[in-house]
């Protein structure tokens, strides 16, 4: 059997389907109507029964990133999860998604431009570092995270061509990251785009597409499904993705200005209303200038310095060896320092005496920081609304 003649015969059908729906007079349920041709397409034994086809919203490890809605997520149905689903809305965790699709009608360039801002939003949400894999003969490797794909995939053009498209790409990614950009693009009976590491070699994965990249156009007109088809089935066989673990998603870091950071006194409430506050992106970028500039210590020589020992059982943990920043830039004395009393009374209202027996443990970053919390004023927090 000639598989490029299959394929254009399905493309052919595709095409057709698509017409008939410019019959449907609701835009949101022809959009639907297109997305799920292609989900249609991609569930008749496409990909491995290990691939799941879905659509909804994928939650990233920091709180509140989330992307907007994909109209085709591919996810691990064999090991992942939906943290929510019902007919309509489905919320899948990062970990356990491949990639994404997004469905255009019509690829305008606004319609272009919308696409990638999604998938570089997607992207930037994906994990870092290794993934263990398993051998055989109880034995594991180490491999770097697979990073996700994003594609676009559109049923026609908009009164534009292929190399506009291009165009708008190129424009578009000399303001971007690589590792943010589309893997490929596909418009239905007329072409693709991606990317390009050497003259003839193809960049698929995402790993792949660094800034020495570039993205090429090329018209394969009825073989276009094919080759979207072909380059979605080899990304996916490609990745082996880590387990889900729904841990971090308990009680993850939040996202402040450019700084991930996790801890307590983070965020909390005033004292005389219910507003909730929280540490304002200037406070943190004042702590890790003022750090990086005074340099790191071993985490039991900060305990010292705060309390004149070590607490009592943590002589012999490792954790006391780390290196962590110090955030003291008023000098305060220990705990150990201050004299019997840790308190005075002003009007029957106790006060603590400034010191580093108060103290924030915080992760800026993926580094280790103590915050002296009677360094830090009111400025420092701001409203994020009430409770």
């Amino acid at each position: 059997m000639d598989t490029r003649t299959l394929f254009q015969k399905i493309s052919q059908k595709m095409h057709l389907d698509f017409e008939a729906s410019a019959g449907i007079k609701h835009s949101g349920s022809k959009g639907t109507f297109r997305e799920n041709t292609l989900r249609s397409f991609l569930s008749e034994g496409r990909l491995p029964s290990k691939y799941g086809i879905g659509s909804g919203e994928i939650v990233g490890r920091v709180r509140d990133t989330s992307s907007r809605q994909c109209d085709v997520v591919i996810y691990d149905h064999l090991n992942g999860v939906k943290l929510l689903y019902d007919d309509s809305i489905q919320v899948f965790p990062i970990d356990c998604v491949y990639g994404i699709i997004e469905v255009k009608s019509g690829l305008s360039k606004t319609e272009f431009i919308d696409s990638l801002e999604k998938i570089k939003v997607f992207k930037s949400m994906a994990p870092t570092g290794c993934v263990s894999q398993s051998i055989g003969g109880g034995f594991t490797v180490l491999h770097s995270r697979p990073q996700p794909f994003g594609i676009v995939f559109a049923y026609s053009l908009a009164g534009n061509s292929l190399n506009s498209l291009l165009d708008n790409l190129r424009e578009w990614e000399a303001k971007i990251p690589a590792a943010l950009w589309p893997n490929y693009v596909c418009v239905l009976n007329v072409g693709v785009i991606y990317h390009q590491g050497k003259v003839f070699e193809t960049c698929l994965d995402s790993d792949q597409i660094t800034d020495k990249s570039w993205p090429i156009a090329i018209n394969h007109e009825e073989d276009s499904l094919f080759k979207f088809y072909c380059a979605l089935h080899d990304m996916c066989a490609h990745m082996q993705l880590g387990p889900v673990e729904l841990t971090h998603y308990y009680d993850p870091p939040l996202q402040i200005g450019t700084y991930v950071v996790h801890g307590r006194g983070i965020e909390g409430t005033r004292p005389d209303n219910e507003e909730l506050i929280r540490i304002t992106e200037s406070a943190i970028c004042k702590i890790v200038s003022w750090c990086s500039t005074n340099g790191t210590m071993q985490y039991g020589d900060v305990l010292k310095n705060r309390f004149g020992s070590l607490p009592l059982g943590m002589e012999n943990m490792p954790q006391i060896n780390m290196d962590v920043f110090l955030y003291n830039p008023d000098n305060l004395p220990g705990m150990h320092q201050v004299g019997q009393s840790l308190f005075t009374i002003t009007d029957n209202n106790p006060t603590m005496v400034p010191c580093l027996a108060s103290a924030f443990e915080w992760i800026i970053d993926g580094k280790f920081y103590v915050v002296a919390s009677q360094s830090l004023t009111e400025k420092d927090y701001e409203n994020v609304g009430g409770l």
